[in-house]
Protein backbone atom coordinates (compact mmCIF):
# COMPACT_ATOMS: atom_id res chain seq x y z
CA UNK A 1 0.00 0.00 0.00
CA UNK A 2 1.26 3.35 -1.06
CA UNK A 3 1.59 6.29 1.24
CA UNK A 4 -1.61 8.45 -0.63
CA UNK A 5 -3.54 5.35 0.20
CA UNK A 6 -2.74 5.01 3.94
CA UNK A 7 -3.26 8.41 3.93
CA UNK A 8 -6.43 8.10 2.50
CA UNK A 9 -7.33 5.70 4.99
CA UNK A 10 -6.06 7.53 8.14
CA UNK A 11 -7.99 10.50 6.86
CA UNK A 12 -11.62 8.82 5.92
CA UNK A 13 -11.13 7.83 9.93
CA UNK A 14 -11.01 10.63 11.03
CA UNK A 15 -13.94 11.96 9.13
CA UNK A 16 -16.30 8.84 9.85
CA UNK A 17 -15.26 9.13 13.47
CA UNK A 18 -16.11 12.65 13.07
CA UNK A 19 -19.53 12.02 11.47
CA UNK A 20 -20.45 9.74 14.34
CA UNK A 21 -18.96 11.45 17.16
CA UNK A 22 -21.67 14.66 15.74
CA UNK A 23 -19.35 17.30 15.21
CA UNK A 24 -19.45 18.84 11.90
CA UNK A 25 -16.07 19.85 10.02
CA UNK A 26 -15.78 21.48 6.69
CA UNK A 27 -14.12 18.77 4.48
CA UNK A 28 -11.31 16.22 4.45
CA UNK A 29 -8.78 15.93 2.19
CA UNK A 30 -6.15 13.20 1.52
CA UNK A 31 -3.67 15.35 -0.62
CA UNK A 32 -1.05 17.23 0.76
CA UNK A 33 -1.35 20.73 1.96
CA UNK A 34 0.16 23.45 -0.39
CA UNK A 35 3.17 24.11 2.64
CA UNK A 36 3.80 20.25 2.96
CA UNK A 37 3.50 20.23 6.24
CA UNK A 38 0.52 17.47 6.69
CA UNK A 39 -0.26 14.97 4.28
CA UNK A 40 -3.94 15.11 4.55
CA UNK A 41 -6.33 16.69 7.02
CA UNK A 42 -9.84 17.06 8.30
CA UNK A 43 -10.75 21.04 8.51
CA UNK A 44 -12.80 21.87 10.98
CA UNK A 45 -15.93 24.54 10.28
CA UNK A 46 -14.58 28.30 11.82
CA UNK A 47 -17.72 28.49 13.59
CA UNK A 48 -16.07 25.84 16.36
CA UNK A 49 -13.57 29.05 16.85
CA UNK A 50 -15.73 32.01 16.18
CA UNK A 51 -18.40 30.55 18.53
CA UNK A 52 -16.79 28.85 20.53
CA UNK A 53 -17.97 25.74 19.77
CA UNK A 54 -17.13 23.26 22.31
CA UNK A 55 -16.19 20.15 21.27
CA UNK A 56 -16.23 17.18 23.99
CA UNK A 57 -13.17 15.94 24.62
CA UNK A 58 -14.00 12.33 24.74
CA UNK A 59 -15.51 12.23 21.19
CA UNK A 60 -12.62 14.91 20.40
CA UNK A 61 -10.27 11.93 20.98
CA UNK A 62 -12.07 9.26 19.72
CA UNK A 63 -11.85 11.45 16.26
CA UNK A 64 -8.39 11.87 17.17
CA UNK A 65 -7.42 8.00 17.51
CA UNK A 66 -9.29 7.02 14.55
CA UNK A 67 -6.78 7.91 11.77
CA UNK A 68 -3.85 5.88 13.61
CA UNK A 69 -5.66 2.94 14.45
CA UNK A 70 -7.68 2.50 10.62
CA UNK A 71 -3.71 3.12 9.64
CA UNK A 72 -2.56 0.48 11.87
CA UNK A 73 -5.10 -2.06 10.27
CA UNK A 74 -4.48 -1.26 6.42
CA UNK A 75 -0.74 -1.34 7.47
CA UNK A 76 -1.00 -4.55 9.77
CA UNK A 77 0.91 -3.10 12.40
CA UNK A 78 0.08 -2.50 16.05
CA UNK A 79 -2.10 0.72 16.65
CA UNK A 80 0.26 1.90 19.57
CA UNK A 81 3.40 1.68 16.98
CA UNK A 82 1.40 3.88 14.28
CA UNK A 83 0.63 6.46 17.31
CA UNK A 84 4.22 6.83 18.05
CA UNK A 85 5.08 7.35 15.07
CA UNK A 86 5.75 10.98 13.10
CA UNK A 87 2.88 10.91 10.62
CA UNK A 88 0.61 10.78 13.98
CA UNK A 89 2.59 13.74 15.61
CA UNK A 90 -0.41 16.24 15.39
CA UNK A 91 -2.67 13.80 16.47
CA UNK A 92 -0.81 12.93 19.44
CA UNK A 93 -0.43 16.55 19.84
CA UNK A 94 -3.66 17.51 20.71
CA UNK A 95 -4.75 14.70 22.28
CA UNK A 96 -2.46 15.76 24.86
CA UNK A 97 -4.13 18.92 24.68
CA UNK A 98 -7.37 17.18 26.06
CA UNK A 99 -6.91 16.84 29.25
CA UNK A 100 -8.19 13.20 29.74
CA UNK A 101 -7.52 10.99 32.16
CA UNK A 102 -6.35 7.40 31.97
CA UNK A 103 -9.54 5.91 32.30
CA UNK A 104 -11.38 8.46 29.78
CA UNK A 105 -8.21 7.83 27.54
CA UNK A 106 -8.75 3.87 27.70
CA UNK A 107 -12.47 4.77 27.06
CA UNK A 108 -11.76 6.28 23.66
CA UNK A 109 -9.36 4.13 22.54
CA UNK A 110 -12.13 1.18 23.26
CA UNK A 111 -14.89 3.19 21.30
CA UNK A 112 -11.83 3.87 18.67
CA UNK A 113 -11.58 0.17 18.25
CA UNK A 114 -15.23 -0.42 18.03
CA UNK A 115 -15.87 2.23 15.86
CA UNK A 116 -13.28 1.35 13.38
CA UNK A 117 -14.76 -2.30 13.35
CA UNK A 118 -18.34 -1.38 12.78
CA UNK A 119 -17.67 1.40 10.31
CA UNK A 120 -14.86 -0.13 8.32
CA UNK A 121 -16.78 -0.52 5.12
CA UNK A 122 -17.21 3.09 5.59
CA UNK A 123 -14.10 4.18 5.74
CA UNK A 124 -12.83 2.22 2.85
CA UNK A 125 -15.58 4.07 0.73
CA UNK A 126 -14.77 7.13 2.29
CA UNK A 127 -10.64 6.72 1.50
CA UNK A 128 -11.78 5.76 -2.28
CA UNK A 129 -13.68 8.64 -2.48
CA UNK A 130 -10.68 10.70 -1.12
CA UNK A 131 -8.12 8.82 -3.94
CA UNK A 132 -10.44 9.51 -6.62
CA UNK A 133 -11.05 13.12 -5.59
CA UNK A 134 -9.21 14.72 -2.90
CA UNK A 135 -11.16 16.03 -0.71
CA UNK A 136 -15.10 15.51 0.15
CA UNK A 137 -17.39 17.84 2.26
CA UNK A 138 -19.00 17.04 5.39
CA UNK A 139 -22.43 16.20 3.65
CA UNK A 140 -20.39 14.26 1.18
CA UNK A 141 -19.13 12.00 3.63
CA UNK A 142 -22.29 11.58 5.75
CA UNK A 143 -23.54 10.36 2.39
CA UNK A 144 -21.27 7.64 2.28
CA UNK A 145 -21.45 6.35 5.93
CA UNK A 146 -25.32 6.65 5.61
CA UNK A 147 -25.29 4.52 2.69
CA UNK A 148 -24.98 1.31 5.56
CA UNK A 149 -28.19 2.19 6.85
CA UNK A 150 -30.56 2.35 4.30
Amino acid sequence: MNIAEITAFHEAAHAVAAIRAGLPFDHVSAQPDDAGETDGALHWIDLHDELGLEMPPEALAVVLLAGPCAEARVRRLRFDRILAGEAALGDRDSLSTLGLSEAQFIAASRDTLALIEHDWPAIERVASALLNGGQLRFDEVESIVLEDEH
